[in-house]
């Protein structure tokens, strides 16, 4: 069952202006979520959880602004009855939520009560409102047990004090921003006689990496706050180092790709030095190229008889040639056994004996072709009945030197006009 209970809280004024009236502009942070200690008449404590949403509604934070601050807090709950007896100023309209506070700014006007805030004899300002409490215990999502819930807060005025009971972690800061935490009393306990002697200071269980240790409730309370803050820090620090770790992921990717594609680089490099190298140790020079030159075309002017006038010689290599040659001198190809070196001595052999029988025949002015005996005798073999090659190479030679035109005569004809022809031989 709900019931409606008067609540005080602390914490710190975290920024002050004057103002072109003299007054004092400060702000602070009324009101808070979480769990909070609160002790009663009767010494015992209680532990209240104020839950995000209670906080954060319009209806909650509406009441903060243009409420009266008040020196401390009056007996009684202000009204239109008796403001005027307590009030030092008032709450600006202007109040937000912001990461689990409410913020709000105070106008001070009275003269005495701005100089004890500028003299830092008041730290802090301690919220009196009114709320609806659920007895209802449970855990927050933070881990933290509580026995009750505060729900439908209703601020009635906002006091500035010279201490606070938060202890030294939440005091009033006029040049910075700190996060606040506070311990709060009802009323009973707040506005009744204080004793003067030394009553034992309200314990109260705090927990630690899983610890439970036992503390006065304001060092409990600032503990409480101090933890939390260095679980915010740690949450932050903790997306950093992912975010940094992720980035060094992504560099080492870089750095692979560009260790490979040098590397790759390099190998391409040394492929054309190799090929450079290749290159220059088989090119030939002027000289060798004229002597290449010059050995081809005695081959082709010596080959020149064996072939008809419009053979094309290109791209024929010299063993081929004379393969060609012996064929088309002696009517039949060589043997496959036969050697490229006796191939081109018998095309030689029997282009040189065209020559000298020619040669001879125009020394002697002889009209007609030497007898077939001349040529036989070259050649002649012992055995009649040789079946290799010999015999037919034998009667090709009977041959040479007949026909209209003396083969010496056409040879010296074809060579007087070599001149006329392109050195590749393409005719």
């Amino acid at each position: 069952m709900e019931t409606s209970v008067s609540r005080y809280d602390f914490a710190p004024i975290t920024g002050s202006e004057s103002t072109p009236e003299g007054y004092l502009r400060v702000w602070c942070r009324a009101a808070r979520t979480g769990t909070q200690l609160y002790r009663k008449a009767d010494g015992s404590q209680v532990r209240e959880y104020r839950p995000p949403e209670e906080v954060s509604s319009p209806e909650s934070l509406s009441t903060f602004g243009m409420k009266p601050a008040t020196w401390g807090h009056p007996p009684v709950l202000l009204d239109a009855a008796n403001t005027k007896q307590y009030q030092v100023g008032y709450s600006g309209s202007q109040v937000r939520y912001n990461d689990g506070f409410v913020e709000v700014a105070l106008v001070v006007t009275d003269q005495d009560a701005i100089e004890k805030i500028k003299r830092k004899d008041a730290t802090e300002v301690s919220a009196g409102y009114k709320v609806d409490f659920d007895p209802t215990p449970g855990i927050t999502p933070e881990g933290e047990d509580y026995a009750g819930v505060q729900r439908n807060i209703r601020v009635n005025h906002i006091a500035i004090v010279p201490r606070g009971r938060a202890g030294p972690e939440v005091r009033l800061l006029l040049d910075r921003m700190d996060a606040a935490d506070a311990v709060s009393a009802s009323p009973e306990y707040e506005m009744a006689p204080q004793s003067s002697s030394i009553a034992s200071p309200v314990m109260a269980t705090v927990k630690l990496d899983g610890l439970e240790i036992d503390l006065p409730a304001e060092a409990a309370s600032a503990v409480q706050s101090y933890s939390r803050d260095m679980g915010r820090q740690l949450q932050d620090l903790t997306i950093e180092r992912d975010e940094l770790s992720t980035k060094l992921d992504s560099l080492q990717a870089d750095f692979d790709t560009l260790a490979y594609e040098k590397e790759a680089a390099e190998g391409r490099a040394d492929a054309l030095e190799e090929q450079l190298a290749d290159s220059a140790e088989g090119r030939l020079d002027t000289l060798e190229l004229d002597k290449l030159v010059s050995e081809r075309l005695a081959t082709l002017q010596s080959l020149a008889p064996a072939f008809a006038e419009d053979f094309k010689f290109d791209g024929i290599d010299d063993a081929s040639l004379y393969t060609q040659a012996y064929e088309n001198l002696t009517g039949f190809a060589p043997r496959e056994d036969a050697e490229p070196a006796y191939i081109q001595g018998v095309v030689e052999g029997i282009l040189s004996a065209r020559v000298d029988q020619d040669e001879a025949e125009i020394d002697a002015e002889i009209d007609e072709p030497t007898e077939d005996s001349e040529i036989s005798e070259i050649f002649h073999e012992d055995s009649e009945d040789r079946e290799d090659s010999t015999s037919t190479l034998r009667d090709a030679l009977k041959g040479a030197g007949r026909g209209g035109v003396s083969p010496v005569e056409a040879y010296r004809t074809k060579q007087a006009e070599a001149w006329k022809r392109p050195l590749t031989a393409t005719k």
